[in-house]
């Protein structure tokens, strides 16, 4: 663990002198998972977006191409189900107040419990009755009731906040895709329809503070 930590610092290091990426708004402290990035990595992705489609859509008489708004509406991630169930169980360890994922903690000292097949209530009974599940940083078990992280972000349009005006920065790019298969035989010959390849970004939360995580092209 300590080495490969070791070698993402050297890489994260590399990244922010040679021009690839700086942390985000640094001179007012920083944002955690907050990334630009610099003259030399505007150029690497745009490259790797070129190179993915020409690659991708442009040689492949299959394949078509569609970039989807970010913010769709709700009842689309309502109906994938992403409203009540894309989301983590988190726990804090009460003496060090280290957070952990309740499922990674049962699974790597129990593997052989299905996991998945688990409710909060019962991943937090499980917790409590085996003390050999342990605080990976302090060593102690001593753990706050699970809590619901919701791996979507929240916005609101419009000019007041209320249940009507709620959406979600999209998760994932497929759902965009899905929404629009209807209108692809109108504007492109059968055989192109095969597959049409998403592109911009998803924007799931992720629980991962500090640590370089860079969005895809």
């Amino acid at each position: 663990m300590e080495q490969s930590e070791k070698t993402l610092d050297m890489i994260v290091n590399l990244c922010k002198n040679r021009g690839y990426v700086f942390p985000g708004s640094e001179i007012y402290g920083g944002l955690a998972n907050s990334w630009d990035y610099g003259p030399l990595g505007v150029e690497f992705k745009n490259n790797v977006k070129k190179a993915w489609l020409k690659k991708f859509v442009q040689e492949s008489p299959y394949n078509v191409g569609l970039d989807a708004a970010i913010i769709m509406n709700p009842q689309t991630w309502v109906t994938t189900g992403h409203v009540s169930s894309f989301s983590d169980p988190l726990l804090d360890c009460r003496a060090c107040k280290a957070r952990h994922r309740a499922d990674k903690l049962i699974g790597e000292e129990h593997p052989e419990v299905n996991v998945d097949a688990m409710s909060f209530d019962e991943m937090d009974q499980f917790i409590a009755d085996h003390e050999d599940i342990v605080c990976p940083v302090c060593g102690k078990h001593d753990f706050t009731p699970i809590r619901k992280f919701n791996l979507m972000f929240k916005t609101a349009i419009g000019v007041t906040e209320d249940s009507s005006s709620t959406c979600y920065l999209r998760p994932e790019t497929a759902q965009g895709y899905f929404c629009q298969l209807c209108q692809h035989p109108a504007h492109h010959p059968p055989q192109a329809a095969l597959w049409c390849l998403p592109g911009g970004q998803g924007l799931p939360q992720r629980d991962h503070p500090g640590q370089l995580h860079l969005p895809h092209p």
